[in-house]
């Protein structure tokens, strides 16, 4: 926050617990007044599957954290089960969340052999962090 000549990501998490952390860097961060904050939208998960649902996470946060968001980042997706169709199925949401919001979408994003295949939208191709370990799946019973 103190060295002005670079530019820098955080993960804050998804819910106002996560939001506290940035808290502490609210002040300089406002008194910069050069910030994006994306709300990272994934509508497959329990708590964000509405949009209502959704928009009361955003305010849990900002109220925690004390900013405002920016705009919205199409992070849906389902894992390792992610297709091309899951992500365009989200579109529709995405757009409901952005006008009642009044945000920009910023992008959509997918793992590359997903990213590949949507075409005609922002989106940024992410190459996930190798895990070193599955745990099993329950035996069935």
């Amino acid at each position: 926050m103190q060295d002005r000549s670079v530019y820098g990501i955080m993960d804050i998490g998804g819910d106002d617990r996560g939001a506290y952390a940035l808290g502490r860097f609210v002040d300089a961060i406002k008194a910069e007044n050069n910030y994006s904050m994306a709300f990272v939208a994934n509508c497959y998960r329990p708590l964000t599957s509405t949009v209502d649902g959704a928009i009361e996470i955003m305010r849990e946060i900002e109220g925690a954290c004390g900013l405002s968001f920016t705009c919205i980042v199409n992070n849906s997706n389902l894992g390792k089960l992610t297709t091309a169709e899951t992500v365009t199925d989200s579109f529709p949401y995405i757009e409901e969340l952005c006008k009642k919001t009044g945000l920009p979408l910023w992008m959509h994003t997918a793992v590359k052999e997903v990213a590949d295949k949507l075409t005609g939208v922002p989106v940024m191709a992410m190459t996930l962090q190798k895990k070193y370990f599955d745990i099993p799946d329950f035996p069935e019973v």
